[in-house]
């Protein structure tokens, strides 16, 4: 599990650089473009980073939406002339949820 832990502390890397790129709001966010491919490169990374994680450890934590993050990745890289910049503002609106769900792994691989 010792791999697992530090998958989670990479993905907590990521949501604090999303806490950063994104601290000024949507509004700022859908008019910088350098903005916006750093928030996408992020959440590439965490999608990257979750596929490496065991299902079985994030099934329980559910509410992070695993599968959506994994294939946000998928979009990100492979279906790139599909993004739209409101689609992945909507992730970062969900950025707190996911932020929570890891920590609470984070936790519970401490106790384990």
């Amino acid at each position: 599990m010792n791999e697992s832990r530090e998958y989670l502390q990479d993905i907590l890397t990521e949501i604090r650089l999303l806490e950063n790129f994104t601290a000024e709001g949507e509004t700022a966010f859908l008019v910088d473009e350098r903005t916006q491919y750093a928030v996408m490169m992020a959440y590439a990374r965490i999608g990257e980073i979750a596929k490496r994680l065991p299902d079985a450890l994030l099934a329980t934590r559910p509410e992070a939406e695993w599968k959506d993050v994994k294939g946000f990745r998928d979009v990100l890289l492979h279906r790139y002339d599909e993004i739209v910049p409101k689609r992945v503002w909507d992730a970062v609106q969900k950025l707190s949820v996911l932020k929570a769900a890891v920590e609470s792994l984070l936790r519970d691989l401490e106790v384990s």
